[in-house]
């Protein structure tokens, strides 16, 4: 398998995570059904959604109503693709590649999801218990239920301000993929990224000491980043 074809397959893959993503949480159907326009709600022709190119050949408008398009499209497909590559570079085409790829699927969508709206479907997380399954070290669910137990804790002592029951439910599959060995790097990379963006967005005036920010993505970025690196 070639490089070019991981990025060029991941962009379509990823105009599909950009369909979930806005579709799941409205409670809509994202198996079937065209793709429509979101402004004027009009069914798309298939060149109308062609990943990256139509948006820079309309120049981020749509073609039906002339209304500006959501940069959030050609974002999610090329961060998508871009993380495709990587794990491809990383792991070579094999079933390891393949059983990450479909659970980078899954996390990215939870990351946007969690981003966008402050919640993590349940829909999801169980996909990601199916996917936890198949990988050779997950046999054994303690890590990710030891890492539940502290964000549970964490959850009944700020009355579910600090942390919602979404992402106590999301480490316990991650954390089985994880490991014991890797658990506290997993651990610690989560509240040291969430710590430290808190921290930034409080200096830039972005956020408050009461403001809640979703957990959920620093959760993902740190199991990405410790899976690979370590």
């Amino acid at each position: 398998m070639d490089v070019t074809f991981v990025f060029l397959s991941s962009l379509l893959v990823g105009s599909f995570i950009g369909a979930l993503t806005y579709r799941l949480p409205r409670g809509m159907g994202f198996i079937k059904g065209r793709s429509f326009c979101d402004s004027c709600k009009k069914e798309l022709s298939w060149f109308d959604n062609i990943p990256l190119f139509s948006y820079f050949w309309y120049k981020g408008k749509s073609r039906c109503c002339g209304m500006k398009i959501s940069i959030r499209y050609p974002l999610i497909e090329l961060f998508f693709a871009v993380c495709s590559t990587v794990l491809y570079l990383n792991l070579g085409f094999s079933l390891l590649f393949t059983t990450y790829y479909l659970l980078l699927i899954l996390t990215i969508s939870i990351l946007i999801i969690d981003l966008e709206y402050q919640y993590i479907p349940d829909e999801l997380v169980w996909l990601i218990f199916l996917i936890c399954i198949l990988h050779p070290t997950s046999y054994i669910l303690l890590p990710g239920f030891i890492y539940s137990l502290l964000l549970l804790t964490i959850h009944f002592i700020t009355k579910g301000r600090g942390m919602g029951l979404g992402d106590v439910k999301l480490v316990i599959p991650l954390g089985a993929i994880m490991g014991l060995t890797k658990l506290p790097y997993f651990i610690a990379g989560s509240f040291l990224t969430g710590g430290v963006t808190a921290f930034i967005l409080l200096l830039l005036g972005r956020a408050k000491m009461k403001t809640k920010i979703a957990f959920g993505p620093f959760i993902i970025i740190a199991f990405w980043m410790v899976l690979l690196m370590t």
